[in-house]
């Protein structure tokens, strides 16, 4: 009796042994395949668009313009730490920036930028919060932010361009 009770205790002890084992290795092939790297980013396809002079100039006291920009530019350097359990500052952010707009900036156009911009931010976050994401859903959602970003420098531009164009008239 003691023999077949030794026994049930070694089959229960090894066979929790090799469960264990094989969670372990899917634990370490998910987080293997969710880091990103610099030529990932690279590899994405999007229309970057930068700020030109005469917008960078009504933003000079925009700074967290300046901020974004920041985070943005360590994106592209596929360092996405902001995102990880940071949702305070986060959302402190994207506050800040959406109250602070510049005057000439206030435009129904810009707002809407900022709007999807924010989206993609926080689903960015939840993306990279995430314990058993694929590598292509983490590249898709920064080429999203990335997008984003692109687009609302573009409409930046688009509204001095439209102020510059403004003729009066007599």
């Amino acid at each position: 009796m003691k023999f077949l009770s030794i026994l049930c205790l070694a089959v229960c002890l090894f066979s929790c042994k090799k469960t264990s084992t094989s969670t372990e290795v899917s634990v370490q092939n998910t987080t293997e395949s969710s880091i990103i790297s610099i030529s990932d980013i690279e590899a994405l396809k999007y229309v970057d668009y930068a700020l030109d002079n005469k917008a960078d100039k009504i933003i000079s006291n925009w700074m967290k313009y300046y901020e974004l920009e920041t985070v943005v530019s360590n994106l592209k350097k596929a360092d996405i730490s902001y995102f990880k359990n940071n949702s305070e500052i986060l959302e402190a952010l994207i506050k800040d920036l959406k109250s602070t707009i510049p005057e000439k900036f206030q435009t129904p156009l810009i707002q809407a930028r900022i709007l999807a911009l924010e989206t993609k931010l926080y689903k960015l976050e939840g993306v990279a919060n995430l314990s058993n994401i694929q590598k292509k859903e983490l590249l898709l959602s920064v080429q999203e932010v990335l997008v984003a970003f692109s687009n609302l420098n573009l409409q930046m531009n688009k509204q001095v361009e439209r102020e510059s164009q403004r003729i009066q008239k007599p």
